[in-house]
């Protein structure tokens, strides 16, 4: 099994807006990552929703930006959605957690992160600690 953290819009896009309450801390946490190395995972679906997010948030330059460096950084590993992923996912991870608002990119984010040995999310969704898994930065 692969491990390193897993990369959710949650807190990535934090990182990236000044706008966010807890950028500091979360701009301090993904260098740390950065900087010790760590593999840091994410998926397609994540990347697509990043991308949105900036464009309607920040604009078309900074989205543009994301897309480009993402592209050219070693340390991040972006994980492409098959129907065999997704389909994982909404049945390990949808179907038993109906009383959960488990979206399809969370639940294929719960779904990588098994099958890769993935145990921290850099994520301020609670979803994560809801399936089990430990979140960066810790809540403060």
């Amino acid at each position: 099994m692969r491990s390193g953290i897993y990369l959710d819009t949650s807190a990535w896009f934090g990182v990236l807006s000044e706008r966010e309450p807890r950028h500091g801390q979360l701009r301090g946490a993904y260098h740390e990552l950065i900087g010790r190395g760590e593999r840091l995972v994410t998926t397609n679906l994540v990347v697509a929703e990043m991308h949105g997010l900036l464009l309607r948030r920040l604009g078309r330059d900074v989205a543009l930006d994301y897309l480009d460096t993402l592209s050219t950084e070693a340390t991040h590993h972006v994980r492409f959605v098959d129907r065999q992923m997704a389909t994982a996912a909404i049945d390990r991870w949808i179907r038993p957690f109906r009383d959960q608002r488990f979206s399809l990119c969370d639940a294929v984010s719960f779904e990588l992160m098994r099958q890769e040995g993935i145990r921290t999310a850099f994520a301020l969704d609670r979803h994560f600690a809801t399936a089990g898994f430990g979140m960066v930065p810790a809540d403060r």
